[in-house]
């Protein structure tokens, strides 16, 4: 019976490996986090990307502010940059139940007008054609990295 599930393995295994090879892997970073006026909301933004054949992906969602992050995605951008260069989204609070995001440009962008987390309105905007100029080149985990690098160094 030993040798058996033994042979199975070796007949399974290269199939394993190429699938493990071949499957893309998709990273999800938390890039940007910003506290609501009154402290207790947060919203975030995630910036996902699966290889260098795809651009990247920015997903923004809004939690309560707590040590349990109970929360609902409100953006989904695809390929969304804030100048000429650099990629991302940017998120602002207007108030304690308004969230703005802007961009300059993305080729998918799908955001809810509203959202309730636990049981609290909020409104989303978003606006497109906003060019920040500061927003360094490069995705923005990478602008990250390269900024923690910079500054321990």
């Amino acid at each position: 019976m030993g040798s058996t599930i033994l042979a199975v393995l070796a007949v399974l295994a290269p199939f394993a490996v190429a699938i493990s090879v071949l499957t893309p892997h998709l990273s999800r970073v938390e890039v940007a986090k910003v506290k609501s006026p009154d402290g207790s909301l947060i919203a975030t933004v995630a910036e996902t990307n699966v290889d260098a054949t795809t651009s990247f992906g920015y997903e923004i969602k809004i939690s309560r502010n707590w040590p349990v992050r109970w929360g609902q995605t409100v953006a989904r951008f695809y390929a969304a940059t804030r100048n000429e260069c650099a990629y991302g989204v940017n998120i602002r609070w207007v108030d304690a139940n308004s969230l703005r995001i802007t961009y300059m440009t993305a080729r998918l962008a799908k955001v809810l007008r509203s959202a309730s987390i636990l049981g609290r309105d909020v409104q989303v905007t978003a606006a497109a054609g906003i060019n920040d100029s500061s927003a360094p080149c490069g995705g923005m985990e990478f602008n990250q990295l390269n900024k923690a690098r910079l500054t321990s160094g």
